[in-house]
């Protein structure tokens, strides 16, 4: 049986012993249960999100970072929240030429990845374990935010937000790529099957644990749709400059400035 599994991640029985009382709603669950998922996953993971979203996902960071550094000045200082392997912190640290680019992950086994993987680049670019609710980071003290299927997975969201609107200067930018809530009904729960069943065979497949990728179905259902999202972003006091909608309001890219204090 072909099996894409990871080369050394945690021991997903781990995640099948917690899935069988799912309860994404408790802020302390959630938080266990996302730090075991990423655990599990770090090894492959770029390899799996780019098979999964049948190489969308790849276009997509592509555009928000275009849209994203054009907005930007000259040798920015870069903030990647939840970085993962760092794909999405070293294509914006090349592409805007950083004076410094900082990585940020709660995930241990997601950080030893990107330090791997990215051991060549150049010495401005750092990896940090923290959590997102409580940036390690001075206020005001960068010029752009990026993240790439974070906020999803924060206990609180809207609690994130108001931390990276104290760390940016007045007049950064954020950049975000996720999933969300499809407003229409009949998609919405079109999509939530499909990725209930095709994320589950994903995670059998890669780590014989449906759970580990059949999170991505209830960790959207319980998340904003994207005019909540928006809604969120202009009350933390940002303005968004751009924004992109795909596969029916189920991805949502925006760019958004942090507004000057008054």
């Amino acid at each position: 049986m072909l099996q894409w599994r990871a080369r050394d991640g945690r021991n997903p029985q781990e995640l099948a012993e917690m899935s069988a009382d799912l309860r994404l709603e408790d802020r302390a669950f959630k938080e266990r249960y996302v730090s075991t998922i990423f655990a599990i996953l770090a090894p492959g993971y770029d390899t799996f999100t780019r098979l999964f979203s049948f190489g969308m996902d790849r276009s997509w960071k592509a555009q928000l970072i275009q849209e994203g550094a054009r907005r930007i000045g000259e040798l920015p200082c870069i903030l990647d929240i939840g970085c993962g392997t760092g794909d999405l912190a070293s294509a914006l640290d090349e592409r805007a030429g950083a004076s410094l680019t900082l990585g940020l992950d709660c995930s241990l086994e997601m950080l030893r990845e990107a330090t791997r993987r990215l051991q060549d680049r150049d010495e401005h670019m750092r990896f940090v374990a923290c959590d997102m609710l409580q940036l390690c980071v001075r206020d005001h003290s960068v010029d752009m935010v990026s993240i790439g299927y974070g906020l999803r997975n924060a206990a609180d969201f809207s609690q994130a937000l108001g931390e990276i609107a104290r760390v940016l200067k007045p007049g950064g930018v954020l950049i975000n790529l996720d999933f969300y809530r499809p407003v229409r009904r009949a998609w919405r729960e079109l999509f939530l099957w499909y990725m209930w069943h095709a994320g589950r065979l994903a995670g059998w497949l890669w780590h014989r644990e449906p759970m580990v990728y059949g999170y991505l179905a209830p960790s959207i259902r319980l998340y904003s749709t994207i005019p909540e999202f928006e809604s969120a972003l202009r009350s933390a006091g940002f303005q968004i400059e751009w924004r992109g909608s795909r596969l029916g309001g189920a991805v949502g890219l925006h760019v958004a400035r942090r507004m000057t204090d008054t």
